[in-house]
């Protein structure tokens, strides 16, 4: 067994690169290893602002040899009448380089042939990574790439040089001019001298050495540690998130830590405010309940006193700035900021932000049968909701971000109610996926049709989403919906309140392909709560886009998916489907036309379970509804049996076409079952056109 070490050194990098372009390449090397057999124990990520890479442990020397299999002539051309090998037979053997103790006789769907098993020989893994680990590299992709030097290969910043060793040996393959060496950069605040490594086990504790922690995990633990040793110092609470976190751990290889203060009149300022400008800064960390920040930088202990100067000088007229733009906004009034909205254009063609506002302030009468729903304070905020728009603080490059939660502030300070307030900064929630989404009724209700106004704003303007093009986060809207519905279980009909809002915008468009999206992106938002495509095919038509119905019909579904009665129905289903698919015109069911006992006890059966059903929907009891489903398969199996529907008399044919869509009309209010895949029978997940 040997190791393996790849490192890719280049100038810093953009922070939203770098996990991204390390975590590509760990999963494209360990693609390789399994492709080419080559076994290993161990493989770790390794990424710092100037460098990402694999360190992989236990190796093997060569790749699994794998047999394969090799199909010979048929037997009576192998073999004469009296059993002897034919100069055909023996012109294969040579041609693979066999012996008639290799081979043998098997019988295949085109009669017997002579079959060989032949073991290919195993490569060497030094030759499979000197050939593939430079088109690896060059199969990153990246946002946006440069070119820097004459071979034109671009990468997001100069590759300055690569580490490639196996075991104590450089694989010394070339890309962007470069020749994969043993030699790696320490951290430039320790030193400038070239790191030589022996072996891909040293890398580590050498690169430890020269002021580099490779592991991000170590790296993270080692920052949110010293976060916390001084914010426990300077008596106060460490504001930070994840996210955070993250952007440091890919602006330092050697996190130390450091603290400066400002002044305290601004922590007049709401705390949002301070933490974004610290934010926009460098990632500084506000200690909460003080005037002093945490700042993590990448350098020695003895840096630690002028780094913290000199963000304390940057920061202050930054915060300057921010207390200028706030009181200003406070002098103006929220009504004033409203009024600035009717110049303000929203999309080119479709009004200012004003009428926008106006929009959503008439959507709300559509939501009204909500229990307990504050409509005043509802309809107060989808009128200011926007008006912090034209704040001098949202306006500002630097806090665009706090848009709603400046309309919050200025809201509370104008004199409007709280209640309008709060709906106003959660109305932009959640802001991306995984956010936090409006804990009020009111707050989501309002998130809920701004995003129906942005998705139908952005569609009218011809900005439809495709592949990775969608400017105007028209799938991201979507998901807050669903998210929202999900969250709150709001037990609404989505496609009317789409159309009904529409005709606000007084335009036409394509109903059908704003349908499709939406399904569409609904059934990717199920699917990725757990339930499988076929249940949520079956049953997102039947609720005219009502995610929380849907969902409670999937959930149904996925408890009776795995019993014997339910697969049974479910292929009694699709031999419904089948004799019903060519049928144009079907009729009433007309009992006194039924010849046998079957037609009469399914009939009467199917309305028993008729009248059952109707109040259990209203209740949304659906294991209830399809365990009377499930109730009705014997009797359909008896009718199949004992009854034929296509029979000669036309008469007949038709009342027992009638029954059999009477019986089928009575499954499809709950979920067409005929889409559910049973085990064995192909699917049609990867078919299904994506938006």
């Amino acid at each position: 067994m040997v190791d393996f070490l790849l490192e890719i050194g280049f100038e810093e990098f953009p922070t939203g690169y770098i996990n991204k372009a390390a975590s590509e390449l760990l999963e494209k090397v360990e693609d390789l290893f399994k492709r080419e057999r080559i076994f290993y124990r161990t493989m770790r990520k390794i990424y710092t602002s100037r460098r990402i890479g694999v360190l992989v442990l236990g190796v093997a020397k060569k790749q699994k040899p794998q047999p394969i299999v090799i199909q010979g002539p048929p037997k009576k051309f192998a073999y004469d009448e009296n059993g002897k090998p034919t100069q055909t037979l023996e012109g294969f053997l040579n041609a693979h380089g066999l012996k008639l103790s290799d081979i043998k006789i098997v019988k295949t769907e085109k009669g017997e042939y002579v079959i060989a098993t032949k073991e290919m020989p195993a490569k060497d893994t030094e030759d499979i990574l000197y050939y593939e680990i430079p088109k690896i590299i060059a199969s990153l992709e990246f946002p946006k790439t440069m070119v820097w030097n004459g071979n034109k290969v671009r990468f997001p910043r100069p590759i300055r040089w690569i580490v490639g060793l196996l075991d104590r040996k450089p694989l010394r393959f070339k890309y962007a001019g470069l020749e994969a060496e043993r030699y790696t950069m320490p951290n430039f605040h320790f030193s400038f001298k070239p790191i030589r490594m022996e072996k891909p086990r040293e890398y580590m504790n050498f690169l430890r050495h020269g002021g580099v922690i490779a592991d991000p995990n170590e790296r993270r633990k080692i920052i949110k540690n010293r976060i916390h040793e001084k914010a426990r110092i300077l008596k106060g609470e460490p504001v930070y998130d994840e996210n955070m976190i993250e952007e440091i751990n890919c602006t330092v290889e050697y996190p130390d830590v450091t603290y400066g203060e400002f002044d305290q009149e601004f922590l007049k300022l709401p705390e949002e405010i301070l933490q974004s400008t610290l934010r926009a800064l460098g990632n500084l960390i506000w200690i909460k309940g003080t005037n002093n920040f945490i700042c993590i930088f990448n350098g020695r202990k003895k840096a630690a006193q002028n780094v913290g100067l000199g963000y304390a000088r940057v920061l202050k007229s930054r915060l300057q700035d921010a207390l200028f733009y706030y009181q200003n906004d406070l002098k103006q009034g929220i009504e004033k900021m409203l009024e600035g909205t009717k110049e303000m254009v929203w999309l080119e063609g479709l009004g200012t932000v004003y009428d926008k506002s106006i929009r959503l302030v008439k959507s709300i009468e559509y939501f009204e049968s909500i229990p307990d729903l504050d409509i005043k304070s509802l309809k107060r905020a989808a009128e200011l909701c926007k008006a912090d728009l034209c704040s001098s603080m949202v306006r500002e490059k630097e806090f665009t971000a706090l848009q709603g939660v400046m309309g919050y502030y200025y809201a509370r300070a104008s004199g409007e109610k709280e209640k309008v307030a709060i709906i106003i900064k959660e109305h932009y929630l959640p802001a991306f996926s995984g956010d936090r989404i409006p804990i009020t009724k009111e707050g989501a209700v309002l998130a809920l049709i701004d995003r129906v106004d942005n998705i139908l704003g952005a569609l009218l303007s011809g900005q439809r989403p495709s592949g990775s093009y969608d400017p105007l986060g028209v799938r991201r809207n979507a998901y807050g919906i669903f998210n929202i519905v999900d969250q709150h279980k709001l037990d609404i009909e989505l496609l009317p309140i789409f159309w009904e809002h529409l005709k606000l915008f007084k335009k036409d468009i394509d109903k059908k392909m704003v349908q499709e999206f939406l399904i569409e992106r609904a059934e990717r938002y199920l699917e990725e709560l757990g339930y499988r495509y076929d249940e949520v095919d079956a049953t997102i038509y039947n609720t005219n886009l009502n995610l929380y119905d849907t969902r409670l019909r999937c959930e149904a579904l996925k408890d009776f998916r795995d019993k014997e009665d339910f697969t049974k129905l479910v292929i009694g289903q699709k031999r419904v489907r089948n004799i019903l698919k060519n049928i144009k015109e079907i009729g009433e069911v007309n009992p006194e036309l039924f010849e046998k006992s079957e037609e009469k006890n399914l009939y009467e059966r199917g309305q028993e379970v008729e009248k059952k059903m109707t109040p259990l929907f209203a209740e949304k009891k659906y294991t209830e509804i399809l365990i009377l489903l499930l109730g009705l398969r014997k009797d359909i199996d008896r009718f199949f049996d004992e009854v034929l529907v296509m029979c000669e008399d036309k008469n007949l044919q038709k009342n027992r076409l009638a029954l059999v869509n009477y019986i089928n009309q009575l499954f499809l209010k709950f979920a067409d079952l005929s889409k559910i895949v049973i085990e064995g029978e192909k699917g049609k997940e990867d078919s299904k056109p994506k938006t």
